[in-house]
């Protein structure tokens, strides 16, 4: 068994895919907020619920003859809907990034990764006290 198929680490894990996601789509808000026309964009919220509820069915592996092992393998890879912000105004030029609007968002979106980082970090700890605890009986 692999922390990833655990279902805490696996809620913590697209969390933290979700939050990486958006910080890259901020960097680019902010790195273009004198583009003319540039639209400011953010990635859609997920319902992480039913993410990792979709994320947990196995996928059959296909086998070709009767001597192949049957397996599981992973589901695909977990990518998040990147949309135009839509409460944005533009400005003379086209750009509606909102500087200000934009940094708050980046500054929220690093406190939730850290905070995702260290309930991983409690989580693991957590596994090794269980772990180095002699058994009773």
């Amino acid at each position: 068994m692999t922390l990833e198929s655990m279902g805490y680490f696996k809620a913590i894990n697209a969390r933290m895919t979700w939050l990486n996601q958006r910080q890259q789509v901020l960097a680019e808000n902010v790195a273009n907020a004198n583009t003319p026309g540039f639209k400011s964009k953010d990635v859609e919220h997920p319902n992480f619920q039913d993410l990792l509820r979709r994320s947990v069915a196995p996928v059959a592996l296909a086998t070709t003859t009767g001597k192949h092992m049957q397996g599981q393998g992973q589901a695909g890879k977990v990518t998040f809907k990147v949309h135009d912000t839509e409460d944005a105004s533009e400005d003379k030029s086209g750009n509606s990034v909102n500087l200000e609007g934009e940094m708050m968002k980046v500054a929220k979106t690093t406190a939730d990764h850290e905070l995702m980082a260290n309930l991983y970090r409690k989580g693991i700890d957590l596994m090794r006290v269980a772990i180095s605890r002699p058994a009773r009986g």
